[in-house]
């Protein structure tokens, strides 16, 4: 057998692993072998690389969950209203009423700095410093 004689158990519960698929890919010019496995008692799954017996982790798309969690922060803000005037937010978080504009950190409303979104100097201008 390909494998350690303790690595048909599950490092988890200790019950018996099932294989799932196997391939075998190219890297490197040289073949290897991976496997996937599934625990029957605790259903996890995990993967057999190089000797070892790895947690199959499914990965997470980070910028769906991103846009996911700005969607909900915009629906939540939306029925805020501007804490200057009382007026209603629209959708860019600008009150229709006094123009103050808002961003959203951590869940909650605060009014935006205009500062940080003045013009950056342009590379001729540095150079017209010195």
């Amino acid at each position: 057998m390909l494998f350690e004689t303790n690595s048909d158990k599950c490092p988890k519960c200790k019950g018996s692993l099932t294989l799932l698929s196997h391939r075998r890919r190219f890297e490197k010019s040289a073949q290897t072998y991976e496997f996937e496995f599934r625990c029957d008692s605790c259903q996890r799954e995990y993967q057999f690389i190089d000797g070892k017996l790895e947690d199959l982790k499914k990965k997470r798309d980070l910028v769906g969950e991103h846009v996911a969690v700005r969607k909900v922060e915009i629906i939540t803000i939306r029925n805020r209203r501007c804490s200057h005037c009382g007026g209603p937010l629209d959708d860019f978080l600008t009150c229709e009423w006094c123009s103050e504009r808002y961003v959203i950190e951590n869940g909650e409303l605060i009014p935006r700095i205009e500062e940080l979104l003045k013009r950056k100097p342009q590379m001729s201008e540095f150079y017209a410093q010195q």
